[in-house]
């Protein structure tokens, strides 16, 4: 009677036959089609790892034509799977590729709906436009919205960019259709999108806190890899190849290692949740990593507040040369022997060389310790 009752309310609504009919179909799908997890109480959990890009699709490029997006991605996937295989073996990894292969969107959502997964992973970089007057930094995870009002376009168009090289399989995707197949859809991926938050939610948080990247957020975005997976599902970014800086440490294999334990990290603990089983988690590295935590991480000047008599801030220029969650002594190695100052928030620690009152003189002090920390960039203070 339910199922009759929800029938009539969804054809008065309508008014359409052919939107019944489509309503029906769903019920169907719903019924006898549609793939669900194979995951039970206490039983094996599977999550579906999804290396972005790949073969002849390169994904963004960096500095140089040999860093590659495909690379990266691939690198730290298989990573995040060493660590799962080794540390969890009841959790099993399945992979959209384990080669460098181009592998349709489609045909990746295929591959981990027929497994039957109960996480499907998907693992990018991300990047600014080449003529981008300024540097971005950080790590993001997306979620499915089939609405790109409020959405990133940007990252839309760039990850959904593969479609072009797909030739006739591309047909699959329709992004114009109709409002009650959107209904239909959002009805099927309900319960699958509070769970891709969830667990969006804690990847967000590992590669903050254990990779030690700049939070940019938990998003939305209509992206096609997520949009025919038939269980929660995430993309992550995990850091601009556009900006020297986190170029350098994701073309790095300790960054990619550490970006494979954050991602790890993230996976035990959803799965730890779904089986009750414990999660055995790793540590971040003992070396503290580069990255920006303040408002200003470029090379576009600030806004410059002059000292007054009248004890007005004004904006010093420092530069930045680790951070971490680890609380070093002044004399700590790490510093290659610099006179370094500590700056604490929120449990997380980063240390800066030197002080200048203008962006050229910061240039000039970041350079003089480049041989020491390349990685090192320029941050802003209010004092």
């Amino acid at each position: 009677m339910v199922v009759f009752s929800l029938i009539r309310t969804f054809a008065t609504n309508f008014n359409n036959m052919r939107r019944l009919i489509h309503i029906i179909i769903y019920i169907g799908i719903q019924l006898f089609i549609v793939p669900t997890s194979a995951m039970t109480e206490g039983g094996d959990f599977l999550v579906m790892l999804d290396a972005g890009h790949g073969g002849k699709d390169p994904g963004t490029v960096g500095s140089s034509s040999r860093n590659r997006e495909k690379d990266i991605a691939y690198n730290i996937t298989m990573e995040v799977g060493r660590l799962l295989k080794n540390n969890h073996p009841e959790i099993k990894v399945g992979y959209t590729r384990s080669t460098d292969v181009f592998i349709e969107l489609g045909r990746r959502a295929e591959i981990a709906n027929k497994a039957k997964a109960d996480l499907f992973v998907s693992i990018h970089v991300n990047s600014l436009p080449k003529d981008a007057k300024h540097y971005a930094y950080g790590v993001q995870s997306y979620t499915l919205s089939l609405n790109s009002t409020g959405t990133n376009l940007a990252v839309e168009k760039r990850e959904n960019s593969v479609i072009a090289l797909e030739g006739e399989a591309a047909k699959k995707y329709n992004y114009n259709s109709s409002p009650e197949s959107n209904i239909m859809f959002e009805l099927m991926q309900d319960h699958d999108m509070k769970e891709s938050v969830n667990f969006a939610k804690m990847a967000q948080d590992e590669m903050v806190h254990t990779g030690g990247r700049k939070d940019m957020g938990v998003r939305q975005a209509n992206l096609a890899v997520l949009r025919l997976t038939y269980m929660p599902s995430v993309l992550l970014e995990v850091g601009f190849i556009s900006t020297p800086e986190e170029e350098r440490f994701l073309m790095s294999k300790d960054g990619q290692n550490l970006m494979a334990k954050s991602i790890y990290n993230a996976i035990a603990k959803y799965a730890s949740q779904r089986t009750g089983k414990k999660a055995k988690l790793e540590k971040p590295s003992t070396t503290l990593v580069q990255t920006p935590d303040t408002a200003t991480t470029n090379d576009t000047p600030a806004t410059v507040a002059p000292t007054t008599a009248n004890g007005e801030k004004r904006t010093v220029y420092k530069v930045q040369v680790l951070a971490g969650s680890t609380k070093l002594k002044s004399n700590d190695k790490q510093f290659k022997g610099l006179k370094c100052e500590m700056h604490e928030k929120g449990g997380r620690y980063t240390y800066t060389y030197g002080s200048a009152t203008t962006m050229d003189e910061a240039k000039k002090l970041r350079k003089s310790i480049l041989d020491k920390f390349p990685q090192a960039f320029i941050v802003t203070f209010e004092e």
